[in-house]
């Protein structure tokens, strides 16, 4: 049994799947890889971004409000739970033992074999970066850094699904790429090591909103009417 903390088991990583892609959310809202990448990124990078700031993207809103024409349901709740059970593992993860790192991917048949694809995670992970861009920019200076970043460029960016369309040897290395991932997310997270050195241990289990304050999960809703419904008195 997984305790109520800890990182979210394989049953709770099928179950949060089934949630994102259930009826009555947004179209734009992210799957179980992309979300992965997302969070990832958001782990490593060199700031830490408070979940206000980045819960309504998981639903693809930008802005608090935004999704608010589109009212989310009730698993809004437990979707939201669970997603920042998963943001405070990886971030404890990245802190104790970031060589355990492994991405959540989706598995396909291919050729009468099992290929890991990498594009959604990957579009996660630019996703998660551009959350913060310009504190990001360094590590697109640094040319050292290019072998690690391009991989991941390449799957997650339209520039790179133009490169694949060019090039279609390099489409054909998902698998190579599934293999390097987890290289490249250390590499990352080493650069930035010294600009998080500042940073203390986290751990926030639920937004820091007040119960009359706009719902972070981004549904227009007070939090005490939507995902604070859902929270122990």
């Amino acid at each position: 049994m997984t305790a109520a903390g800890g990182p979210l088991g394989e049953r709770e990583l099928d179950e949060l799947d089934a949630l994102l892609r259930g009826d009555g959310l947004p179209d734009e809202t992210m799957d179980i890889a992309m979300l992965d990448g997302f969070l990832t990124a958001l782990a490593v990078g060199p700031n830490l971004i408070e979940p206000q700031r980045w819960l309504p993207e998981v639903w693809g809103g930008g802005e608090p409000g935004a999704t608010a024409a589109k009212e989310l349901p009730q698993p809004a709740a437990r979707i939201t739970a669970l997603v920042l059970r998963h943001w405070n593992f990886l971030l404890a993860q990245f802190q104790a033992e970031p060589e355990n790192f492994a991405p959540v991917l989706y598995m396909a048949d291919e050729d009468g074999g099992e290929v890991a694809g990498v594009e959604e995670w990957c579009i996660g992970f630019v996703h998660g970066m551009n959350i913060d861009d310009a504190a990001w920019q360094a590590i697109f200076d640094a040319a050292e850094m290019a072998e690690f970043l391009d991989p991941i460029l390449l799957q997650g960016t339209e520039a790179g699904w133009q490169e694949m369309v060019q090039d279609p040897a390099l489409a054909a290395a998902q698998a190579d790429i599934a293999e390097v991932l987890p290289d490249c997310v250390l590499a990352i997270h080493d650069f930035w090591a010294p600009q998080r050195a500042a940073r203390t241990t986290v751990r926030l289990d639920a937004p820091k909103v007040g119960r009359n304050d706009p719902c972070p999960c981004g549904s227009g809703r007070k939090f005490k009417k939507c995902c604070g419904a859902a929270a122990p008195g």
